[in-house]
């Protein structure tokens, strides 16, 4: 599983680009995908969505490429994530965002994807807001 995390931090700074599936351009699903492809595993992949991919199926997507969640609900607790897990997140009312979870010394588990807000590729910290945005838990070994 902390394989997936130093795959994906290769990627760090990455410019945001909405369906980019390249190291010149992700969106939080593109990192995910890149960061399995770069360990050998090639996920089923939901390349077509719009700027709401609840819509467009993200859930079912993510089940297809890792798997049914280990966690699905809201108030995941802090004790189940493990770094290299995947987890869905919510900002409003829909499932609509993907990150990897990550461990360091300087801030213990955090979050690495790639965040329009933002414009690229960042690792934080998982803190309390962060935590519970989390909807579902997917883990795959790799």
């Amino acid at each position: 599983m902390r394989a997936l995390v130093t795959a994906a931090r290769a990627y760090l700074g990455t410019p945001f680009k909405h369906r980019g599936r390249t190291a010149t351009g992700l969106d939080c699903a593109g990192l995910v995908w890149l960061a399995y492809c770069d360990l050998g595993y090639t996920p089923p992949d939901l390349a077509r969505y719009g700027r709401e991919p609840h819509r467009d199926g993200l859930m079912q997507a993510m089940e297809a490429a890792l798997d049914a969640p280990v966690w699905r609900g809201r108030s995941v607790p802090r004790s189940l994530l493990q770094p290299g897990d995947v987890v869905v997140m919510c900002f409003v009312r829909e499932p609509h965002h993907v990150a990897i979870v990550t461990d360091s010394a300087s801030h213990g588990l955090g979050l690495i994807h790639c965040y329009g807000n933002i414009g690229h590729v960042v690792e934080h910290g998982l803190d309390a807001m962060w935590q519970d945005r989390i909807l579902a838990v997917f883990r795959r070994a790799v």
